[in-house]
């Protein structure tokens, strides 16, 4: 859900988590906003806009979009926000002029909200806070003081930019027209990222290759990515792993994830702490047991950290754990459990 890696495009579930634990560190790290009162024109009507979705059939599949992502309204009219539907968080985030927003995760001073005073003039810091986290979301509402062309942002996902344009007349979006486009999108999106993940399962199928020692080394796909939407899923376990085979955890996706394995231990549910950056014990390669906890640390999405920055090769998005012995070892993304991002090494 969160990380120092910065994207070009996306960032960011229960995997062997409890869904509850994790709601409940996030509860205590993320404040979460409350709805934003907007004086209003006597008569006027608000629209509605949906803050990202996952596919109610797979919540591995994210649409990192708003919906509709543009809307045009008049001046005094109020426009919430929704996060019905929406497993990942997001936020509604208007920057001050001049204002830019920090690498994902990085500042989390940005996740509580900062609520208009009055109508938005396009002059302050308005901000959602993210939702949900740790708590039921609830609508952000605000109105706008002028007319103009306002754009928003997502604090965690950069790709994900919406547009208010406020008109003081002219043809405007009824609530009605509002929801049937942002419905039209979503259907559209989560189509796009249901065919995304058929695609990372059928690659994830058995490959493999011999190693000197006689072992195979095994991959397997962190997750996937497309325009608009997030695969928040590993590609299946491979099957036919054995004792002192070794498996490859590689991220060719345009989000940072984790392949951590709690052990007997504690697991990690913090998506912001230390724990989750930096690879436990150490760096790859590392030799499982069914005891200790290991974690990858954030292995970098397969995407641009700037204009002139190229991504990670592949070697720096991969990360090799060592199966020692027969058995089961279950394995999470710390930062997408709550989309149920997880999965399962059998070694016979």
């Amino acid at each position: 859900m969160f990380g120092t890696e910065i994207r070009s495009s996306r960032v960011m579930g229960a995997g062997m988590v409890a869904v509850a634990a994790v709601a409940l560190t996030l509860g205590t790290l993320v404040p979460v906003a409350t709805a934003a009162s907007a004086k209003t024109t006597s008569g006027s009507t608000g629209v509605v806009v949906r803050a990202g979705v996952n596919a109610p059939k797979d919540p591995n599949v994210a649409v990192l979009e708003y919906l509709p992502a543009a809307i045009t309204v008049k001046v005094d009219t109020p426009v919430t926000w929704s996060w019905k539907g929406t497993i990942e968080p997001h936020s509604v985030t208007f920057l001050a002029p001049g204002q830019q927003l920090p690498p994902p995760g990085s500042d989390p001073t940005l996740f509580g909200a900062t609520p208009p005073i009055g109508a938005y003039d396009g002059q302050s810091f308005v901000n959602s806070g993210l939702q949900p986290a740790g708590a039921p979301a609830k609508p952000f509402t605000m109105s706008f003081a002028k007319p103009g062309k306002f754009s928003y942002y997502c604090v965690i996902h950069p790709g994900m930019v919406g547009t208010v344009n406020v008109v003081a007349s002219g043809k405007t979006d009824s609530k009605a027209a509002v929801t049937k486009r942002g419905a039209a999108q979503a259907a559209r999106w989560i189509k796009e990222g249901t065919a995304a993940k058929k695609a990372l399962v059928k690659r994830g199928k058995a490959r493999s290759k011999a190693n000197s020692d006689g072992s195979r080394t095994w991959t397997i796909q962190m997750g996937a990515s497309t325009k608009h939407t997030d695969i928040l899923a590993f590609a299946p376990t491979p099957k036919g792993i054995k004792a002192g085979d070794h498996v490859d955890f590689v991220n060719n996706s345009t989000a940072p994830h984790t392949a951590t394995f709690a052990g007997k231990q504690p697991p990690i549910t913090n998506p912001i702490g230390p724990q989750t950056d930096n690879p436990s014990p150490g760096p790859s390669p590392q030799t499982l047991n069914k005891t200790d906890l290991f974690n990858t640390g954030l292995v970098p999405p397969d995407a641009s950290s700037g204009p002139d920055s190229p991504p990670p090769p592949k070697a720096a998005r991969t990360f090799t754990y060592v199966v020692p012995a027969k058995g089961k070892y279950a394995y999470y993304c710390i930062l997408h459990t709550l989309s149920g991002m997880g999965g399962t090494i059998k070694a016979s």
